[in-house]
């Protein structure tokens, strides 16, 4: 692979493969990548104007039964430090981002295995009842080395 030609492709807009990418991750200069990176910004936002969100994490819970390897953060059920987020901590936490100038919760957490898809509905609704203006950015997708089977 030829770093010129995958950062034409690249600055054509082009989806590079992840053996591509992985290409680059190896072999290209990080100025070089920043300078490609630029260029495509000024070709998909031609008015300059970048912006950024100002948004907050907060775990739903820390149970979680997927053990991935990376993660240090997870308690088994019934673990003396496990939890489940209150709403009582969400109104404090939402509170304190939107006070901050924020407008997005990211809502992630752990593969609880007792808290089904009505818990996320109740959990999502009961926040934007209260929080009309907050944006929430929930339940992205994940690989996981086990399947789970969730109560709906």
């Amino acid at each position: 692979m030829e770093l010129s030609k995958l950062y034409e492709k690249a600055l054509g807009l082009e989806d590079l493969t992840v053996e591509e990418g992985v290409f680059l991750y190896h072999h290209a200069p990080l100025a070089e990548l920043m300078q490609v990176a630029d260029s495509i910004r000024k070709i998909q936002v031609p008015h300059g104007k970048v912006t950024w969100q100002i948004d907050r994490n907060v775990n739903t819970t820390n149970v979680c039964i997927a053990n991935c390897k990376f993660c240090n953060f997870f308690r088994v059920p019934g673990h003396k430090d496990a939890y489940i987020t209150d709403m009582a901590t969400y109104r404090k936490k939402i509170t304190e981002t939107l006070r901050l100038g924020g407008d997005q919760l990211l809502l992630q957490g752990g593969h609880h295995p007792e808290l089904g898809l009505q818990f996320y509905v109740d959990t999502f609704k009961a926040i934007k009842i209260e929080f009309p203006q907050i944006k929430l950015h929930t339940l992205g997708p994940r690989k996981s080395p086990i399947s789970v089977n969730w109560k709906a």
